[in-house]
């Protein structure tokens, strides 16, 4: 008997162990656990070299800067998993927002400059995405065309100035819970949103099946053709729904309103395990990228750092980012 009870507690000891070690192993292969544990070190460190780092007015601050960003970011992931790429998605925000705010100070109802907006966003990509479904250009090339195109049209629309539209469009800022403003919200429920899609539905096992080889994608029955250009249609969605925001936030219309966008972007689906080589990367790794992004730029502000070296930083970050990712998909 007492032979048998030590047989039986060793057995448990032995579950036990094995029962930690699954878990510590399936906690440490989630590649975002360590994007979340480096960034609440980070977010600590800056804490106590800025007491004022770490408030609720300075975090209300930081998430309503990357609102607009993070969901471009969602756009970008999916495109990039995808095996496409898209460096137009600010200069396409500028034209939109600009066409926008033209419409509305000419006396133009809010919902018909929204619908618009919309149509231009969705109609641009799908263009973008027949073209590029269609042939076999390089996503970057047709991406950079497209972004001079737009900065062209946005120019021409505005003539180079600015149209102000205060008090007409300002929701996604003045509507606040919690004292954080609306945009932010809706920032949430797109991330939740596409976390979902890519987890548990047909699109995403597709998705990441054309992003790591289309043709046994193809030969697998999907038509890879008509994937991807929905893949940019709805990239045309998530950018249109970055305008309208950017919009209501800044309310003016300005052709450099989306400077910069493109590449923040891809900086926080790159930082996030997006592999610029199509087939790997989540929402939620992209959502921890664009708050690394957002509280790097933030906490450098508040430190004192200039503008000059800010961008030095964030170009490190991005370039020690992707060499990380190429070292990890190499060892798995």
């Amino acid at each position: 008997m007492r032979g048998m009870d030590i047989n039986m507690s060793n057995s448990k000891i032995q579950e036990s162990a094995f029962v930690n070690q699954s878990i510590k192993k399936r906690l440490f292969s989630n590649d975002n656990i360590f994007l979340l544990l480096g960034l609440i070190v980070y977010i600590i460190i800056c804490s106590i070299i800025a007491p004022n780092f770490a408030t609720g007015y300075n975090l209300s601050i930081v998430l309503e800067q990357l609102a607009v960003p993070g969901i471009l970011s969602v756009g970008m992931c999916i495109l990039m998993i995808s095996r496409g790429i898209d460096l137009s998605v600010g200069t396409l925000l500028s034209f939109a927002a600009c066409f926008m705010a033209w419409l509305i100070s000419g006396g133009t109802s809010v919902a018909v400059a929204i619908l618009l907006g919309i149509l231009i966003c969705v109609g641009c990509n799908f263009l973008m995405g027949l073209l590029l479904s269609r042939t076999t250009l390089e996503p970057f090339i047709v991406s950079v065309g497209a972004m001079i195109i737009y900065k062209g049209f946005a120019l021409i629309t505005t003539n180079g100035a600015e149209y102000p539209i205060p008090g007409k469009f300002g929701f996604a800022t003045n509507i606040r819970f919690l004292n954080l403003p609306l945009m932010v919200y809706i920032m949430i429920v797109v991330y939740i949103i596409f976390a979902l899609l890519l987890r548990y539905t047909k699109f995403g096992r597709w998705l990441y099946a054309v992003g790591d080889n289309d043709e046994a994608s193809f030969l697998a029955g999907i038509n890879v053709k008509n994937f991807k250009l929905l893949i940019y249609v709805i990239n045309g969605l998530v950018i249109a729904l970055a305008t309208i925001l950017m919009l209501s936030r800044n309310e003016v219309g300005n052709p450099y309103l989306g400077t910069d966008l493109e590449m923040r972007a891809i900086a926080s689906a790159v930082v996030g395990g997006t592999a610029l080589s199509g087939g790997k990367g989540n929402v939620i790794g992209t959502l921890l990228g664009t708050i690394w992004m957002g509280i790097i730029s933030n906490s450098l502000n508040v430190i004192g750092v200039s503008a000059f070296w800010q961008y030095v930083v964030t170009g490190g970050i991005i370039v020690v980012a992707v060499l990380a990712n190429n070292l990890r998909y190499k060892m798995a």
